[in-house]
């Protein structure tokens, strides 16, 4: 029989094949730490080996301590956590730059709006003081103001600064200026108003007559002159009131 088969027979238990190992190692370990030649340990070592076989046939196991698995899910966890802070990272850094892109949205709406409201109040006359919608009429307080009825408005008057109220019955664009109609009651008269910047007119100024719907009552006020030739449009057709400063007082509604 093979050396196996003999130690089949002889050798029963675990622990005895065990101890037979552990012996032929300690030999083969001797023998190669005191220089001897390979022929000599080598058939220990065939003898060692043909034992760990026989092991495994009577336990069903390799010889040796258990191989230790390997602790996976530490290293898998510290992976998954690390693609976590990666994550984490990266939707902190999506987060921060759509909120970014938000605030850029907000500011510039702010800005925008800022730009219209002040567009507008330029328009509106909003801050100036010869044009612009006037403020609501308080009952409490007098004014030195004195308002020449348009019926009034003649010739005798021209190169004084005059003031009056109507209803402002068209207006129409010319170039950098505009002329309107003031209606009261049966009287009208002619108002132009052209852009100087020596005077105070500006552009918005201009902008602001043109834009008054028809039938808005309005304050107009400037000098009073006389044609060169009649305006056969107004019942006063001698004179035209040279607009220095309009405010709306009421404001129709457009058309």
């Amino acid at each position: 029989s093979t050396v196996q088969d003999n130690i089949i027979n002889t050798m029963a238990t675990e622990e005895e094949i065990t101890a037979k190992i552990g012996g032929l190692g300690d030999d083969i370990k001797a023998a190669k730490s005191g220089g001897k030649p390979k022929e000599e340990w080598e058939p220990l070592l065939a003898e060692m080996l043909t034992l760990k076989a026989t092991f495994k046939e009577v336990t069903g196991k390799d010889f040796g301590p258990p191989k230790q698995d390997k602790k996976k899910k530490p290293a898998e966890s510290q992976g998954g956590q690390q693609a976590s802070d990666k994550n984490k990272e990266k939707n902190a850094k999506k987060a921060a730059a759509k909120a970014e892109k938000e605030a850029k949205k907000v500011k510039q709406r702010a800005e925008r709006e800022k730009r219209e409201k002040e567009k507008a109040d330029s328009l509106a006359g909003v801050g100036q003081d010869n044009f612009g919608d006037a403020p609501l009429v308080q009952s409490q307080k007098i004014t030195d103001k004195v308002w020449t009825p348009i019926g009034d408005l003649k010739p005798s008057l021209a190169g004084t600064k005059v003031l009056a109220r109507g209803h402002l019955q068209n207006s129409r664009s010319l170039g950098k200026g505009t002329f309107v109609l003031l209606r009261s009651s049966l009287y009208s008269v002619q108002g132009v108003c052209f852009e100087n910047a020596d005077a105070g007119i500006s552009k918005e100024m201009i902008k602001y007559i043109v834009s008054l719907p028809a039938e808005s009552v309005v304050d107009i006020e400037g000098m009073l002159t006389v044609p060169n030739e009649p305006i056969d449009s107004a019942t006063q057709k001698m004179v035209e009131i040279q607009i220095t400063g309009i405010h709306c007082i009421s404001k129709a509604k457009s058309a």
